[in-house]
């Protein structure tokens, strides 16, 4: 049997655990960001390493500082350490109700870096090209299920005339609670499983791909997070340089970070 049906049956068996277990939904992603931005005043640390495969064995390893601006905006800055990039989100609609909430935002990326991959028809988001992009975000909390849903435009700064210059992106995430069954207090260590479905279409050029990425999730007294997950390829018909890697990171939360704005008198 080869790696390609066993991951394809691996892939198989998480989404049917994720179908059959009664279990609290969770929308903390691994590999994408819902539309619930960050707690307001609050400061995120993270970073990460990743094991490519494919056409490259390279390692990646990146850091991010993330901000929670208000109850509505976040602001992401990280570097893979040869390049910088910025992520800003704005969640513009939320109903909530019990058991369930809806929310939509709207984000912008930037990714600047001295790599020039023209050579390759997707478009690279992990820092081995200048890319600029946004999109819409919609994360949808029912019962005991939560799902997101991203779609977005990106485009290289930098192209060949014989390789593809933007693309469609877009990401299915969901996400479960396996362990504790039952809360009683924020300090209990949470389990969490995930699995994520991320595309892209070329728009300028010919190619797709859509990789699928399981993942497992342990939150220590609902500050620090270790994920640990495995992504690869369903479609590949594009010649990125990797379609497979192995993602490890720590983030650590700390609420109440930043001041508090000063709200304006009225007259």
């Amino acid at each position: 049997m080869n790696s390609k049906m066993i991951s394809i049956r691996f892939c198989g068996l998480i989404l049917f655990i994720f179908m059959v277990l009664p279990l609290v939904a969770q929308e903390l992603y691994v590999f994408t960001e819902p539309a619930s931005t960050k707690p307001a005043r609050a400061i995120g640390l993270k970073h990460s390493f990743q094991k490519m495969g494919g056409n490259t064995n390279r390692n990646n390893q990146y850091t991010q500082i993330q901000l929670g601006l208000s109850k509505k905006s976040s602001l992401y800055l990280g570097t893979n350490y040869g390049g910088t990039d910025a992520y800003a989100q704005y969640r513009f609609y939320t109903k909530d109700a019990m058991y369930a909430h809806t929310r939509l935002a709207l984000y912008a990326k930037t990714i600047h870096t001295n790599r020039r991959a023209v050579h390759t028809s997707a478009v690279l988001l992990d820092g081995e090209e200048s890319v600029q992009g946004a999109g819409l975000i919609i994360t949808q909390l029912k019962h005991k299920w939560a799902s997101s849903l991203t779609m977005g435009y990106v485009q290289k700064q930098v192209w060949s005339q014989h390789y593809g210059r933007s693309a469609f992106q877009y990401s299915f995430s969901n996400g479960l609670l396996i362990y504790p069954k039952r809360y009683s207090s924020y300090g209990q260590t949470n389990v969490n499983l995930y699995l994520e479905l991320l595309g892209q279409k070329l728009l300028s050029g010919k190619g797709q791909y859509l990789d699928a990425a399981p993942s497992i999730q342990m939150i220590f007294n609902s500050q620090a997070k270790v994920n640990l997950g495995y992504r690869f390829a369903l479609l590949d018909k594009t010649n990125r340089m990797t379609n497979n890697s192995v993602y490890l990171s720590v983030d650590y939360l700390l609420f109440n970070a930043l001041p508090k704005l000063k709200q304006r008198k009225k007259p």
